[in-house]
This record gives C-alpha cells, structure tokens and sequence, in this order.
C-alpha cells in the first residue's frame, strides 16, 4: 500500500507546547522537532543563507564580525536546513560594505585572513554546504590602483596606459559620467565606483582571472552584483555578459553556480534569462513589502493570486530549464518583518510560501528570527541577534541610525518549538526532503474555495500534491486519498478524517 505523508506547518500563536531535549546543535538547546529524512540531489537548486559577514558572529572581540566567527555558526546554519552561503564582498573594500573593490585577489583584513577564509569554505564542504561569493565587476574602488594609473594616463594623454583601457573616460560630460580634474569618467553608481569597460579584452582576461582565483579557493560560484549596469540601457548585451561570466565560471568548475542581480521587472528577467540560461536571477517581483509574497496578505483571491506568481517565478526561469532565485529580502531592501508588520504569523507564512517556489531561495541572515530594519542601507546589516543578552552582538556598521529586534534572539527561539526559527527550519526541512518541490513541473487542481490552493509538482516521474490555506480562519478541504494513509507531522489541529482535511490558519501541507 502506498503512504501519504502529509507534513502540515501552523503557526498560530496558541499551540500545544512540546518538551525540549537535551540534543545541542551549535552549542543551542534544541527544541525536540520531528523532521524528515533529507534527500538532496546534487545539483544547483538549494537553501542559500546570505551573510554580511561584518555584522554576523565576532570570534576575537573586536567587535567586528569575521571567517572564524562564521565557521564557529556553520552548525546552527546546516542545522536550519541551509544547504549553500551567498557572501557579501570579502575581497578589500574602501568602505564597510566592501562593493567598492580595491584588491579583488586578497580577502579584507577585517575578516582575517586567507587561511581563515580557506578553513571556512573547507568546513562548510565537511557539511554539505556550497559557498559562492560576491562578484562586483561592474566598477572597481576609486582607490584601486588600477583606476589611478588609468587616470593618471588620461591626464597624461598616453592612451597606451597598461589601465587605460579598464575605464570609460571622456574629455565632455557624458550620461553617467563622474568628473576629476578635467577628465570625465563613467560611474554609474557614484564618483568613487568608476566603471570597468568591460568591452576591454584586457579587463576580461582579467576578470578571468580573478574567477580562476577564487574558485582555486574552493568557492562554488558567484553572485554577479550590478548586472543591469554592466551595459547600460541594453538588457540583451548585459545579459550576455553575465553568460559569458558563467561560462569562464563553468570552465574551472562545471557545476560553479552563478546568480545575478536583476532589479527589474519580471519581462526583463525573462530577457536576462534567454540570453544566460545557466545563471540564476533573482526574483525581485517576489521580495519586499510590494512583492508578491507580501500582497497575497491583502489579496480578496489569495489562492489564485499566489498559483499567479509561483507561475511566474517557474515560467520566467525558461520554464524551469534554469534556476529561480526567489527571495523576500535582502542587503538592499527592507526586512520581510518590518514589511509584514511584525506580526509572527505572517512573518511565518511569508516564508512558507517562499519555501513552496521552485528555484533556489534566498534567506538573509537574521530573517530567520525576524529581525527588522529599513531605511539606511547600515540599517539592514546590523548585527545578528544570538541570543536575549546581547552580550555577543557585533559592533554595528558605521553609519547605523536605528538597531531594534523585534523578536527573540536565536538561543530563546531555539528552544521554543513554535519559534519564527523552528518554522523556518520545518520549511527547509521539507525543501530537502521533497526535491519535487524546488524542482518539479507544476499543475493546479480547482477548488471552490479562494482561500485554498491545491496543486500538484512533478519531477522526474515523481508527484506531490500541496494544500494551502491562505485564511486566517481554519478550512476543511474534501480530499478523496481512497487506499493512501495519512501520516501527520503537525504543530496545530491539523487531521483527516472520512476524506475531509482540517487545515489551521495559515497552513500547508505537503502530500506524496
């Protein structure tokens, strides 16, 4: 007889509490939590935790986040179910976020130095966990010195400059150009971000390089920040740069993994994914307060507003040939608690939903306890939250105008079962487990109700089937499993019985 397993997520505030056990992961009191056997391909799909390393974990007190404070957490982050850690900048950086590149072969002395860097990536291996970095290419620090030898030879008039040629320089003001006594220069961005001329054989016989460098290191891939900027004004040829970074990326490791920066409309995605089919995008339509995720709230049809954009996310990647990167938040953006009104419920199911979306999602560091933050970009990287005392916080990056936590730390959330982090890492779990989920062609099933959703995912000659409950009232769901039995793993009142299926507020559940 087949079995149905059904994994039903809850999260309504009252919940019957469940003992603690002694088990430790990370040096955390684990809440007991029943989890499912992992089964993950070997393949580019995954859970990526995206870490600002300054802010996250201090291991030699001076206040600064740094590579071993990060290896000393890689427990608590495969823990969660993170198979993959996106890096923001690591190379030497004029400023505190380090996308201003003055060395793009050393790692910022801040965060130790390349032995640590080494370990971290090689003790993440050790856990199943890929680790891809930063790639800013679109402009280079005004302090690198490459840019002052190429000024100095625009000055000079000596075009045959050795990095004359990594710039755009003009002797008139042009579009998107900065000037420096007397010379024009492109820099889309800002004066201190001059642009790379990424037309030049010798910057991309460069950049080569330093690919070749970093996968030498033991990265499995980049993130490609900036893309819309690498031409601008023209998608197509920006987009074929971004193939042509994933092909060198490909040629030193046939699996490297390549996710760019598209901050645009799903259409010009799509443009970005014709063009570069082996990079991931990121899903900007899903993200922030007025992304899709965050709209379901609001929507009168959240059902079919939510198959609307799973849709969208599966059909903009080539129809599932290449791989979504689906996220609610990031670096740059407002935090998906602050834009969910810091109410734990939604906070919690913004997540399951995102977990439920083919491609490769995105958690940034600290979401998983709900932390705020909007506003100045120092606002969103402050420190992570390990636990109520703040006895191990990070010094906050200079330039912070407000550091406030909504929600417990992570030691207190840990060992409260029906925590925002134990949520979390129920939908990875489930992630893992199905890799239909992640994967899988989609097809939705009617049914009457607009705040329940019933679909279907296939991959490789093997089917799920979710239910979604989009209300904040409990639904009943008429389901005919005939010989399937129903195993539940619940957190709420979740049962089926004579073929009807109760569902909580905000619940999924997850059938094979």
């Amino acid at each position: 007889m087949k079995k149905l397993i059904a994994l039903l997520l809850a999260f309504m505030i009252v919940l019957t509490a469940c003992g603690s056990s002694a088990d430790t992961a990370g040096g955390y009191t684990m809440a007991e939590v029943t989890l499912l056997e992992e089964n993950i391909p070997d393949d580019n799909y995954g859970n990526y935790y995206e870490i600002f390393v300054y802010s996250f974990c201090d291991s030699d007190g001076d206040g600064i986040g740094d590579f071993n404070g990060v290896t000393s957490k890689l427990d608590y982050i495969r823990d969660l179910g993170y198979t993959g850690i996106w890096f923001m900048p690591i190379t030497e950086g004029y400023s505190y976020h380090k996308y201003d590149v003055t060395d793009y072969y050393a790692v910022d002395s801040q965060f130790g130095t390349m032995e640590d860097f080494e370990n971290l990536v090689s003790e993440a291996h050790a856990r199943g966990i890929k680790i891809i970095i930063d790639l800013v290419v679109n402009h280079t620090s005004s302090e690198h010195p490459w840019f002052k030898s190429a000024i100095q030879s625009a000055w000079d008039g000596d075009t045959s400059g050795e990095y004359y040629d990594y710039y755009n320089f003009s002797d008139t003001a042009l579009d998107g150009y900065s000037y420096y006594d007397g010379i024009y220069y492109e820099a889309r961005f800002t004066y201190s971000m001059p642009d790379l001329n990424l037309d030049s054989e010798n910057v991309r016989a460069e950049i080569e390089n330093i690919i070749e460098f970093w996968i030498g290191k033991g990265v499995d891939g980049f993130r490609l920040d900036a893309c819309t900027s690498f031409y601008t004004g023209d998608y197509t040829k920006s987009a074929e740069f971004c193939a042509w970074l994933t092909d060198v990326a490909q040629e030193y490791n046939p699996d490297a993994f390549v996710v760019g920066e598209v901050w645009e409309s799903d259409s010009i995605v799509k443009t970005y994914y014709e063009n570069a089919p082996e990079t991931s995008f990121f899903a900007f339509s899903v993200s922030q307060q007025e992304g899709y995720i965050n709209m379901t709230f609001s929507n009168a049809y959240p059902a079919n507003y939510f198959w609307t954009y799973a849709n969208t996310v599966y059909k903009t990647a080539n129809s599932g040939e290449s791989i979504a990167a689906p996220f609610l938040d990031n670096h740059d953006t407002g935090r998906i608690a602050g834009s969910v009104g810091r109410d734990e419920n939604k906070v919690k199911f913004a997540y399951g939903m995102l977990s439920l979306l083919n491609g490769t999602t995105f958690t940034y560091y600290g979401d998983e306890i709900g932390m705020v933050g909007s506003g100045d970009d120092p606002n969103k990287r402050i420190a992570m939250l390990w636990d109520n005392s703040g006895e191990n916080l990070t010094d906050n990056p200079p330039g912070t105008t407000s550091a406030s936590y909504a929600f417990d730390g992570v030691e207190e959330q840990y060992a409260d079962e029906t925590s925002i982090l134990n949520y979390y890492k129920r939908c990875n779990n489930i992630r893992n487990a199905f890799p239909e989920i992640a994967r899988g062609e989609m097809k939705m099933t009617y049914y009457s109700d607009m705040d329940v959703l019933i679909f279907s995912k296939t991959w490789e000659d093997s089917t799920i089937t979710i239910v979604v409950n989009f209300s904040t009232e409990e639904k009943t769901v008429e389901m005919d499993l005939g010989e399937l039995q129903a195993e539940l793993a619940v957190e709420g009142n979740a049962t089926y019985e004579n073929g009807v299926l109760t569902l909580p507020m905000y619940a999924f559940a997850v059938f094979k």
